[in-house]
């Protein structure tokens, strides 16, 4: 379907659907999927949770991701993209490396995403939020951003969403190539 690598950043609130997602378009793509609260969760098993974990958890996902580039392979990141710092770091990461970059923002209804967090304790690591009341203490630190992103909602069928998914990156492949046929004449 494409010609080149691309770098897959997922943003979203707890409970929408990234890591489903996200695992959904590694398979498709045949791509490495770096999910930062695994990172998080193993240097927390050697070290402790000392404060510097978290962003040790961060540099070591952008060391990964920009191995994976440097091969000229796609990359999958799954991160809630809390931060525009994150997002900036990840852009210049993709301008560097000639990659498209596509954030895929996941949204869903609040009712479904109260369900899935509450359903899903345990399920990767200790951090992730589990309950409607965590997460009300969570969200004030998620920056609004406008990320021009693939924006889909998550509450709707999985293949749907793959296929949104597929078809911005299709899009975005197509635009860089005629964008770099446009600098050749």
């Amino acid at each position: 379907m494409q010609n080149g690598s691309t770098f897959v950043l997922m943003r979203g609130f707890p409970g929408t659907g990234k890591s489903t997602i996200a695992r959904a378009i590694a398979a498709a793509l045949h791509a490495p999927l770096i999910d930062r609260d695994i990172l998080r969760q193993k240097a927390v098993n050697l070290f402790g949770n000392l404060p510097q974990v978290g962003r040790f958890s961060y540099e070591l996902m952008f060391a990964l991701v920009e191995e994976q580039l440097r091969l000229g392979l796609s990359v999958i990141v799954d991160t809630p993209l809390t931060y525009r710092t994150t997002y900036e770091q990840a852009k210049e990461l993709a301008r560097s490396f000639q990659t498209p970059m596509l954030v895929v923002h996941c949204q869903c209804p609040p009712e479904v995403q109260r369900r899935r967090l509450e359903g899903r304790k345990g399920k990767v690591s200790e951090f992730q939020i589990t309950s409607w009341e965590e997460w009300m203490q969570w969200k004030p630190r998620f920056e609004n951003f406008d990320d021009g992103g693939c924006v889909i909602d998550t509450s709707n069928p999985l293949d749907d969403s793959l296929a949104k998914v597929m078809r911005t990156i299709h899009q975005l492949h197509h635009q860089q190539q005629y964008s770099t046929e446009q600098k050749l004449f």
